[in-house]
């Protein structure tokens, strides 16, 4: 064919297949579920080099949905705990891991299977949070939160009591003077408390926190082993206003996935 002037020629474009190597390959621990409720499951696992991780999951073998880390650190790192949600009760869910390396290697999973629970355990740690919107539980004050935003904006206080863990709650900036003070709908005898902070990987993380009560008493330190997951503490007192503040953090934006209270009221 003949060439018009100043008309451009398509040249062929060499796809590259990815290297795809099993994920045993890199896998230092896990995968674990953890966290399983009726709604959304945690997977925990840490790799011996960084990678992206992503997770593939549905009722079928087709998948359909995909999760990825949820702390925010953005880019490659070894430690992983993608969120999966919007998971039905009762239900048999496949999944597969899929890593990317920044060479370009994919490093994959076998097929994995979990469960959801049919109904929450009355006994289990994820039921009758009173310091969540459904149980009355109002944020009647708080340190900041990011972009100065209400407490109904994206990172609001009001997503540490949301029941979502896909979302939560950032100060803006506040590092070890965050905190947050929740109202109960009563004034309970408090039994158990339950924290999950947020990361952003090399900051933002509570490490260790207190609470005050409108008893003027105060508990703690609680020591968080990580920002994978809710961590639950024993206690016993009497409240209806409570107050979590951060004693030892990483800095930054630091703040709270979810926020849980147990008790009688």
């Amino acid at each position: 064919a003949a060439c018009t002037p100043g008309a451009t020629t398509a040249v062929p474009t060499t796809i590259v297949e990815a290297n795809v190597r099993p994920l045993s390959d890199i896998l230092d621990s896990g995968p674990e579920f953890t966290n399983i409720t009726t709604e959304s499951a945690t997977v925990l696992i840490s790799t011996r080099q960084p990678v992206v991780c992503a997770v593939v999951y549905g009722t079928t073998h087709s998948y359909g949905q995909i999760a990825t880390d949820s702390d925010m650190a953005g880019g490659a790192h070894t430690n992983h705990h993608p969120l999966l949600t919007r998971l039905k009760p009762d239900t048999v869910y496949y999944a597969r891991l899929q890593d990317s390396g920044a060479d370009g290697t994919l490093y994959r999973s076998q097929e994995l299977t979990f469960r959801t629970p049919s109904q929450l355990n009355p006994n289990s740690n994820v039921n009758a949070n009173l310091a969540s919107l459904q149980a009355g539980a109002r944020v009647v004050g708080v340190s900041s939160n990011f972009g100065d935003g209400d407490n109904e904006s994206t990172y609001g206080a009001n997503k540490a009591i949301d029941g979502n863990p896909a979302t939560q709650w950032s100060s803006n900036g506040d590092g070890d003077k965050a905190w947050i003070e929740i109202e109960l709908a009563q004034k309970t005898q408090v039994a158990r408390i339950g924290l999950w902070t947020r990361t952003m990987g090399s900051s933002a993380q509570i490490n260790s926190f207190r609470i005050v009560t409108d008893q003027r008493e105060t508990f703690g330190p609680f020591t968080l082993a990580d920002a994978n997951q809710t961590y639950y503490f024993d206690t016993r007192f009497t409240a209806k206003r409570l107050r979590f503040e951060a004693v030892s953090t990483s800095g930054g934006n630091t703040g709270a996935v979810e926020i849980q209270v147990y008790g009688e009221p």
